[in-house]
């Protein structure tokens, strides 16, 4: 029979743009880079400049709160909206998305700044599991 290899490594204390990418919580360790892609980078660099943001104030066809992806300073001039589907996943206003109906680098940036929102807020209440 053979023995499973032990886990040693342990998560990173604060989930940021560096860190995000990296750690799996269902392997129990390090994963493949996400910034190898072209749509990778593009995300590392929105969550690097702050572009996520959440509007509270409600979508006028939905009715509730949406995202935004503001440009990267020098790169780009376009704010895109991302919204929640009846489905449960992103849409977002952007050229790709609409005309391919595909993840785009604005949604994987969501992804990715959502998961170190709640991972860093999981951390800070330390006792909470409610996740945003």
């Amino acid at each position: 029979m053979e023995e499973k290899e032990k886990i040693t490594e342990e998560p990173p204390v604060e989930l940021n743009v560096h860190t995000v990418c990296y750690w799996s919580e269902h392997w129990k360790k390090l994963v493949i880079e996400c910034g190898e892609t072209a749509k990778g980078s593009k995300a590392k660099k929105f969550i690097e400049n702050n572009c996520i943001e959440y509007i509270k104030k409600e979508d006028s066809e939905t009715g509730k709160g949406y995202y935004i992806c503001k440009p990267i300073p020098d790169y780009n001039k376009t704010t895109h909206r991302i919204t929640n589907s009846v489905d449960g996943s992103f849409e977002c206003s952007c050229q790709e998305y609409q005309t391919y109906k595909r993840p785009c680098s604005h949604i994987l940036a969501l992804y990715l700044q959502l998961k170190i929102w709640n991972w860093n807020k999981k951390k800070k209440d330390n006792t909470s599991t409610e996740l945003i």
